[in-house]
């Protein structure tokens, strides 16, 4: 099994405290994580290596967390990248994985030495003028229009001993805000800028119509399209928006958790045909509410959360066809590691808890039946919807918790 996490770190940056870093530490190797993608992290300074995080102090605390990961497992690894962005704040992602568990690709040059595929901001991609809209003002205050404000983190990850086998993840943290007092319907690009849900909404259209199917079908050096099947392309992060259930009934959702995809791609000699089901999970609420010590005894445990922000996305189609369980779940990290009290975790560690996606290999393929799934999504039943998603299936089958680690 693998386990692969994402955590919005809130604001970490140069003044993060030891006590945060120290938390961030514990949940990682608690949760035994073998990757862990993490947003809102800041870090103006750059190693001579590109975004490689080092022993540097300039990189603080990202080195810190490195080094304290070290101390148990000296093969911790870590990358950091950010953005071009309209406004100035270096806001970035950060992946950290354990080598012993999974390593970046690698090529053999003509001249004998070795290239490795760093994670890299992905910036590859157009888009119709339809899905463009108003980001901001550039720093010369002329007008910036494209589809992401932060365009997403990219890494490829090659699990030790299966070398045809790959995970393609794709970090992303969509925008908050932007121009609420705008109408959040209207979707004229060329004249306003969208209103702050909206924005939201086209952002995850863009990355799950135009990255993720790109990065999905992407062909490198001496692949072959014949192995696209064994490449695990999942996308992973802070969406800000909800998954469409019964208690998000108000809030900002996603547009449709479940987009088919056609695509039909020519690569060296093959031609592919395929068919996508982008599906998005992880339903639990992960964001916590502003709560006082003094008003804390008024709320239930579930009552301090406030929205189901962090979220998976992937191709059940081919996620199922290889006979591969998978799981997406919120970790109760407040409860599992800070006693609890939610005013200190929200004050010191993160507005957000971390989610993690378990993956692994069956010996028998788990087979479902398609038309099943089409018929509980159509079903308009609340005790339906909560099972409309191949992973509570799975739970289902294989006893999986169904809410929280």
């Amino acid at each position: 099994m693998y386990r692969i996490g994402s955590f919005n770190c809130h604001n970490m940056g140069g003044k993060t405290t030891g006590a945060k870093i120290d938390k961030i530490v514990q949940i990682i190797k608690k949760e035994q994580f073998d990757i862990i993608a993490l947003q809102e992290v800041f870090c103006p300074f750059l190693s001579a290596n590109g975004g490689v995080i080092t022993a540097d102090d300039r990189q603080y605390p990202l080195s810190d967390i490195l080094k304290k990961l070290k101390e148990v497992n000296k093969n911790w690894m870590g990358y950091f990248a950010a953005p071009e962005q309209v406004r100035d704040a270096k806001e970035g992602y950060v992946f950290i994985w354990n080598n012993n568990r999974v390593h970046l690709p690698k090529v053999k040059l003509s001249d004998g030495t070795e290239r490795v595929f760093y994670p890299r901001i992905y910036n590859q991609y157009k888009l119709a003028e339809t899905k463009k809209h108003i980001l901001g003002k550039d720093k010369d205050g002329k007008l910036k229009v494209g589809g992401l404000v932060r365009n997403p983190l990219y890494a490829r990850f090659v699990p030790n001993g299966q070398e045809k086998m790959e995970f393609r993840l794709i970090n992303t943290h969509i925008r908050f805000s932007q121009n609420k007092n705008l109408d959040s319907d209207n979707t004229d690009a060329e004249k306003v800028s969208l209103g702050d849900i909206a924005m939201r909404r086209n952002e995850y259209n863009v990355l799950t119509d135009n990255i993720y199917p790109k990065i999905a079908t992407q062909i490198y050096g001496s692949q072959d399209a014949g192995g696209l099947g064994s490449f695990f392309t999942i996308m992973i992060g802070d969406y800000n928006l909800n998954l469409d259930r019964p208690w998000t009934k108000g809030l900002p959702h996603i547009p449709d958790s479940r987009n088919e995809i056609s695509i039909v791609r020519n690569l060296k000699k093959w031609t592919v045909n395929e068919k996508m089901q982008l599906v998005t999970f992880q339903e639990g609420l992960t964001t916590l509410k502003r709560i006082t010590p003094e008003n804390e005894k008024d709320y239930e445990q579930e009552q301090k959360y406030s929205n189901n922000f962090d979220h998976s996305t992937y191709d059940i189609n081919r996620f199922n066809r290889k006979g591969i369980k998978v799981v997406t779940k919120k970790i109760d990290a407040v409860r599992k590691y800070n006693n609890n009290d939610f005013v200190a975790y929200r004050k010191n560690i993160s507005d957000h808890i971390p989610i993690c996606l378990e993956f692994e290999n069956n010996s028998n393929e788990i087979k479902i039946n398609e038309n099943i799934i089409n018929k509980m999504i159509s079903n308009e039943s609340n005790e339906i919807r909560r099972t409309n998603t191949l992973e509570e299936m799975f739970k289902k089958k294989n006893g999986f918790d169904t809410e929280t680690n």
